[in-house]
């Protein structure tokens, strides 16, 4: 017999396991809120493009972020009604 992995669905998802998303997403936007600002701060200093490249990436997953963060809050407030 083969071990199915456990993935995560959201369409199957119970509250429990979006509010433990919704934990490990805020805990990811912090880590990217500080690596953009350590990002920015070394650009400001360098002004090279590798720090400006990774400002641009940190703000479009910093982007991504937040708009999984939106489906997981409003996916939360359908199960809660």
């Amino acid at each position: 017999m083969k071990k199915q992995k456990k993935r995560f669905v959201l369409a199957e998802a119970s509250l429990d396991e979006i509010n433990k998303q919704l934990k490990i997403n805020t805990f990811a936007i912090v880590i990217l809120i500080g690596m953009l600002m350590l990002n920015a701060t070394q650009f400001m200093r360098d002004y090279s493009l590798l720090y400006g490249a990774l400002i641009a990436i940190m703000v479009f997953l910093l982007f991504i972020m937040a708009k999984s963060r939106t489906l997981l809050t409003v996916r939360k407030q359908s199960l809660i009604q």
